[in-house]
């Protein structure tokens, strides 16, 4: 019977956030994105917004990293930059470890069994609206489903 052994576990696979009305995000402004089943690595992560914020201040939008029990906001940053939510609309926002927006130090953006990788919105979000974010994430070794 030992026939070849799935490693369809190995290809990178993508976390998609999308909030339409400004609605969601004033009403949950951190949201988790994913409970890690096995060790991984944030290889990418990009933003697109259809409104943007028109407060004085920093809208922003970061992906972070958080030990169970520990709120989103208190988690680690595996962004260098985070997400601009004032930037020019319809226009997708890029950040892979190759352009130096996802953290170069290896051990921030892992993510280990039993953290949880989520959204953490700052600023005033009374304006934005249709934000969509997209993490693209690679196992490191096989999950144990």
């Amino acid at each position: 019977m030992g026939g070849p052994k799935a490693i369809g576990w190995r290809a990178p696979f993508r976390l998609i956030f999308s909030a339409g009305p400004n609605a969601a995000l004033l009403t949950l402004p951190d949201t988790t994105l994913w409970r890690a089943d096995a060790d991984a690595e944030i290889v990418a992560a990009d933003e697109l917004h259809q409104v943007l914020g028109t407060d004085g201040s920093a809208v922003t939008a970061d992906i972070m990293k958080v030990a169970d029990g520990t709120v989103i906001g208190s988690g680690t940053s595996v962004l260098v930059t985070t997400f601009d939510l004032k930037a020019t609309v319809a226009t997708w926002q890029r950040r892979t470890i190759a352009n130096g927006g996802i953290s170069q130090t290896q051990s921030t953006r892992i993510i280990l069994a039993g953290q949880t990788l989520g959204i953490n919105f700052a600023g005033t979000m009374t304006a934005v609206a249709g934000v969509n974010i997209i993490v693209i994430v690679r196992y490191l070794r096989e999950p144990s489903w």
